[in-house]
């Protein structure tokens, strides 16, 4: 590279710009160069000051490059046309096709307008030899129409592609569509005769690099006339205001990539034009047309209306694609809720929902359209339908899935789980998901390999070769070379998964359902028990209860002690029954707590009286077991609870104490005051 007296960087004929050694990391967006059937002027705003210009403006225009810069636009236009140029920046985005008629050294130009970071750009190019009536007259008017009416995408596809070929002239159009990884296969194809067809060729994306597609996305046609022509160099090289490159993404003539010049000449290309297909924000595919005979230009107006077919197109697409998603979806919810039913039937053998499908395996297949199903429960056998692999190999794969419960999907299972090659004839392709829950019940489909065979357009595991100075080549031969892909089953679809997700759905709820009911019939029998229970003990607990009240009475005449030892025990006996009484009500206010109908008794009691209340009870078996208690009991305020409550609770905590303390042991018992609350410590 040489330093220019104007300061600019030039370039000459052995070096470019920028060393190539990435195609995806090269900067196709500022090749500081055109297409030389057109000119490029820069200027600045409001004045419309030229900046930058391309280097053949002498052979357009009759001026030199360096006459034109720092001059402003009125120097080159007539004043209509530089209000033309004011009108279409004025206008909004350039993207409204806003093509002009100028005229400078007396001779008419096409003429696009665009701004971008802050340099306002015309392209000029020499006015197609077509009147304004005729330009205003769409050329695919009835293409437009045309495309409107299909009722598919491969009738639009074949339709589009005779349409460009006829008004733009190329010897070759083609329809090109991406997968979900990038590479292209050609859909449909209009071609001359005697050329090779490459309707049903595929080429992989590296083909396309990243960053050229992102410009399809944001500049949606791009044409090169003559892929053997020479650049023109734009002067200077940066951009005076920002000491940048000049940013042309958004212009149609930028220059071509030495790589993609190259991909042209192996392919035996002299011209093209691509116009993007985007569906939501997607580059879904190309209208790429080719020459092979010659340069092509194309029209401006032509341009402009290719373009537009082009978004149509798009638009086509979308709503073909939603249409044909939208009947699919129709469908499978229809077989999704009739499977539901299924899952709802009471069957004594099962309570696993998802086994219960299985009644019905023709349309759980059909779903998804899989050839095989299984449902694996925990560590269980599998139960299966249709073609699947063993019930072993079924259990492997489970415990590969672990504990995923939402729909998982692959149309290479050996890819992921290098055990299932062994399965390829019948699970290749895996669809499934899992209900959450201990033991996991999981739902898995399979679909069989399908051994395709796929022509590339030359061999993709080829698509480049560095030469010994780095420098990157795409690759020479595009002749069609054949691929025999294995170990793979048809795609899954969006559909199929979310047919998947919506029978889990179903599968969830009806789940959710049938737990609920086995609570409440639980909650039922339970009821049943506690009334049985406590209408039996309290039968014999009322007869428990007079004979101490009637023992409490009694005396021995003569002998006080043993009197006073039998009220004692009268007493004891009372408060026993009363506590049995207790807990039986407690019983019975389980059922009341499910209901949310327990009321609690809450009044003032003194701390001291609620825990003498329980060593009353069971100081006897502190007594047997020579066990102490230490009190430690602070003053404090009455408490509001529940008296009968807290009773029942300190025994119990009491009661357990006496129980794991040795003998000779001693239980300490505590009160702490913390601030509106007391705790009792055992």
């Amino acid at each position: 590279m040489l330093g220019g007296a104007d300061g600019s960087v030039q370039m000459n004929e052995e070096h470019s710009l920028i060393d190539l050694t990435n195609c995806d990391r090269e900067p196709i967006h500022i090749p500081g160069s055109i297409q030389p059937h057109g000119v490029l002027l820069v200027m600045t705003e409001p004045d419309l000051e030229i900046i930058q210009a391309s280097e053949n403006v002498i052979d357009h225009i009759g001026m030199r490059t360096e006459d034109v810069l720092t001059r402003p636009l009125s120097a080159l236009f007539d004043q209509s046309s530089v209000e033309a140029v004011r009108t279409a920046l004025s206008g909004g985005p350039w993207e409204r096709a806003n093509a002009i008629r100028i005229v400078t050294s007396g001779k008419p130009f096409d003429a696009i307008v665009h701004r971008h970071e802050g340099a306002a750009i015309v392209e000029l190019e020499p006015a197609s030899a077509v009147s304004a009536e005729d330009m205003e007259h769409h050329p695919l008017r009835q293409t437009l129409i045309r495309v409107q009416d299909v009722g598919t995408v491969r009738e639009l596809a074949n339709i589009v592609v005779e349409e460009v070929k006829r008004v733009t002239g190329f010897d070759r159009v083609m329809f090109y569509r991406f997968n979900e990884v990038g590479d292209g296969s050609v859909d449909a194809e209009s071609v001359e005769p005697g050329l090779e067809p490459y309707l049903g060729l595929h080429y992989p994306a590296s083909d396309i690099p990243q960053q050229a597609r992102q410009l399809y996305l944001e500049n949606r046609l791009r044409i090169i006339a003559d892929a053997r022509s020479r650049p023109a160099r734009i002067v200077p090289t940066l951009r005076p205001d920002t000491g940048a490159p000049l940013d042309l993404r958004f212009a149609v003539l930028r220059s071509v990539s030495p790589i993609h010049l190259e991909y042209m000449a192996n392919m035996g290309l002299r011209a093209s034009m691509s116009i993007a297909l985007v569906v939501r924000d997607r580059l879904w595919g190309l209208i790429s047309c080719a020459n092979h005979t010659g340069p092509r230009p194309v029209a401006q107006y032509l341009r402009v209306a290719c373009d537009f077919l082009g978004r149509l197109t798009s638009l086509q697409i979308d709503a073909l694609e939603d249409r044909e998603a939208a009947a699919r979806r129709t469908s499978s919810q229809v077989t999704a809720s009739q499977l539901s039913d299924a899952m709802r039937t009471d069957d004594d053998a099962t309570d696993n929902v998802l086994e219960k499908l299985l009644a019905r395996s023709g349309e759980l297949l059909r779903l998804v359209d899989a050839e095989g199903v299984a449902v694996v429960e925990g560590t269980g056998k599998p139960i299966t339908a249709g073609r699947t692999p063993p019930p072993a190999f079924i259990q492997e794969i489970a415990k590969w899935l672990e504990d995923r419960t939402s729909p998982f999907s692959t149309a290479s299972l050996a890819t992921q789980f290098p055990a299932a090659a062994v399965a390829k004839n019948v699970a290749s392709g895996l669809l499934t998901f899992a209900l959450p829950g201990q033991p996991l019940r999981r739902l898995l489909w399979f679909r069989p390999e399908i051994v395709r065979t796929v022509t590339w357009g030359g061999d993709p595991r080829k698509p480049a070769k560095r030469d010994d100075s780095m420098r990157l080549h795409p690759r020479a031969s595009f002749a069609a070379w054949q691929e025999e892909v294995r170990l793979q089953s048809h795609p899954w679809t969006d559909g199929d998964l979310a047919a998947a997700e919506d029978l889990r759905r179903y599968a969830l709820e009806i789940d959710l359902e049938r737990q609920v009911l086995r609570a409440s019939r639980a909650v039922f029998a339970r009821d049943e028990i506690l009334a049985i229970v406590s209408h039996d003990l309290r039968n014999p607990l009322g007869v428990v209860q007079m004979d101490a009240a009637h023992l409490k009475t009694w005396e021995v005449p003569g002998n006080k002690d043993i009197s006073s030892k039998l009220r004692a025990s009268a007493d004891r006996i009372l408060r026993s029954v009363s506590l049995m009484s207790r807990l039986i009500a407690d019983l019975l206010d389980m059922a009341k707590i499910d209901a949310g109908r327990l009321d609690l008794r809450r009044e003032p009691e003194p701390s001291r009286a609620l825990i003498g209340d329980a060593l009353s009870i069971l100081e006897p078996l502190a007594n047997a077991k020579q066990i102490t208690f230490e009190k430690e009991l602070t003053e404090a305020p009455p408490v509001n609870a529940d008296r009968d409550r807290i009773f029942y609770v300190l025994s119990n905590i009491i009661g357990n104490a006496i129980k794991f303390t040795p003998e000779g042991g001693t239980i300490t018992l505590r009160t702490e005051r913390r601030r509106s609350e007391l705790l009792i410590i055992v």
